[in-house]
């Protein structure tokens, strides 16, 4: 548990609600697949972050150390998922089906799989320590590899289609995310939490950036003669 991390998740929760609320609206709004899954998936990032904040501020159980892990891993899948309806809606529902049928067997063999208790009182336990089964946390790259890929990969592409930078925003924050997990994995725990709140924070930039552009679009209200 450390002070700093209960911070920094609750800050990453702030942001990642705000930002799920703001694209549900949306949804509601328009109702467009991508941005139900996206709101979803920012939904999941909330959560999680949450969970970190409970685990840094109250001390990690097995329970929430195993709620935080499933939905870590899958936010990113989910997110990915809204990019690609973005662009290709059927590849969005295949990958859709392929994340929920991965899902069931991840989520079946982290119920069943042991906790290191011990690994919680390393400062940041959240990058997988705390799972000795090392087949069971390969099953995250099979969430975080596509997800990640998909989420970048739209982000880039349609900023070399329209040149808007609020799409580079949101990949440069994507990346961000993805480097703080894998330094996370190579021993650099504290950059998870580091990534989390920093990427989420750049991408709800491009997000807002993205809307600024929307307006400026936007036809002005006919004037009525007087």
């Amino acid at each position: 548990m450390t002070l700093e991390g209960a911070a920094v998740s609750a800050a990453a929760t702030g942001v990642s609600a705000l930002f799920a609320a703001l694209v549900f609206r949306q949804w509601l709004g328009h109702r467009r697949p991508y941005q139900f899954a996206w709101s979803v998936g920012l939904g999941l990032y909330a959560i999680a972050a949450f969970t970190q904040f409970l685990g840094e501020e109250y001390g990690w159980s097995v329970p929430v150390y195993k709620v935080y892990y499933l939905i870590a891993a899958l936010l990113v899948a989910v997110l990915g998922i809204g990019s690609t309806l973005l662009v290709h809606r059927r590849a969005g529902i295949g990958f859709a089906l392929y994340t929920a049928i991965v899902f069931v067997g991840f989520a079946i063999a982290v119920a069943g799989t042991a906790v290191d208790p011990a690994a919680f009182a390393l400062p940041f336990p959240v990058a997988g320590t705390a799972i000795p089964d090392g087949n069971v946390r390969a099953f995250s790259y099979l969430f975080t590899i596509p997800g990640s890929v998909a989420l970048i990969g739209v982000a880039i592409y349609s900023y070399w289609r329209t040149r808007l930078r609020f799409n580079l925003w949101i990949g440069i924050g994507a990346l961000i995310v993805a480097a703080g997990g894998s330094l996370a994995r190579l021993s650099f725990s504290w950059a998870l939490y580091i990534g989390e709140l920093l990427g989420i924070a750049v991408m709800f930039w491009g997000f807002l950036a993205s809307q600024d552009v929307v307006k400026a679009r936007a036809p002005a209200p006919a004037q009525i003669p007087s």
